[in-house]
């Protein structure tokens, strides 16, 4: 099952994927982002015509990655969900420095993983939504720092505790395999966790070595322009063998607080209605393409018992 912001739906309900886009973001650093900064009708009137564009095209459901403190606003949420008929899906979670509130370097570990268990059981302050998922970030470089690490064991706590898939934004081979490796050594099961922005991987022992872990890959960059070194990219992950974990997604949008009626919002329904017959012509399976939108994007957002 899936956890949206109306409730639990299926796999027949969810038809169609996209597994990481934004509705509104706000990068307003140290954790100061606030409901007053933005005006929620104007955010419903400017995102809406996209949501009923995306459901036009043949999606029916789009998972929204930006945590607390980077613009998750589960009100604005639902009313879109209502208003599109698109099955929205948000999240508990924090992102990275510099748009973390202060509060994240002094508490434990298990008091973050508090937090964000509270939300999963109890609903997201008095919205009566629920997160879909764990979405975190690790910093960029080659090795990840304290915050970020004490993150990721947080996530993964909660986890274990509440059924809930990570999504974690992750820039890089080094990267990623440093979390590789505190996963292994704490015995996660990395079927829960999904590699967003793997596009910046590209080597394909990196990939074999984290999709036999049972990790997620998640190609979430594909945006007009881009089409044909994505249909390459995506050859080669067929070519090392790790099709079965792919995710296909587009990481567009969005609301941007601060700038005139949210700035220069991007559609959503490219994936479908260019991308997908693109990646055909070029030599891709069509089935397969469609599965990484369909079954895989399910099992890999599925909460676990």
């Amino acid at each position: 099952m899936l956890q949206t912001v109306l409730g639990r739906i299926t796999a027949k309900d969810a038809g169609r994927i996209l597994e990481h886009e934004h509705v509104l973001v706000g990068f307003v650093e140290d954790g100061k982002l606030a409901p007053n900064m933005y005006d929620r009708e104007e955010v419903v009137t400017s995102v809406l015509p996209y949501l009923l564009k995306l459901k036009e095209s043949g999606c029916s459901t789009m998972v929204d990655c930006a945590p607390e403190y980077l613009g998750r606003d589960p009100y604005i949420l639902r009313q879109l969900s209502e208003l599109s008929g698109v099955h929205l899906i948000t999240n508990t979670g924090f992102y990275k420095k510099p748009y973390l509130p202060a509060f994240v370097n002094e508490i434990t570990e298990q008091d973050l993983a508090d937090i964000w268990i509270r939300e999963a059981r109890d609903g997201i302050g008095e919205s009566k939504v629920f997160p879909g998922f764990i979405k975190i970030a690790l910093n960029d470089g080659t090795v990840i720092d304290d915050i970020q690490a004490k993150i990721l064991r947080a996530a993964m706590r909660t986890s274990l505790e509440t059924g809930l898939p990570i999504q974690c934004h992750t820039i890089g081979n080094d990267i990623a395999l440093h979390a590789y490796d505190i996963m292994k050594k704490a015995q996660f099961d990395q079927e829960r966790f999904i590699w967003v922005h793997a596009q910046t991987f590209k080597v394909s022992d990196v990939y074999k070595r984290l999709a036999e872990a049972g990790g997620w890959i998640s190609i979430d960059s594909i945006l007009p322009g881009t089409y044909e070194e994505h249909v390459d990219l995506l050859g080669q992950l067929l070519g090392c063998g790790v099709g079965d974990r792919v995710l296909l997604s587009q990481d567009t949008g969005w609301y941007n607080v601060g700038q005139h009626k949210g700035g220069n919002l991007r559609p959503y329904h490219h994936l479908f209605t260019d991308f997908l017959p693109a990646a055909a012509a070029g030599g891709l399976e069509p089935l397969w393409l469609e599965q990484c939108v369909t079954s895989h994007a399910f099992q890999a957002m599925s909460m676990r018992s």
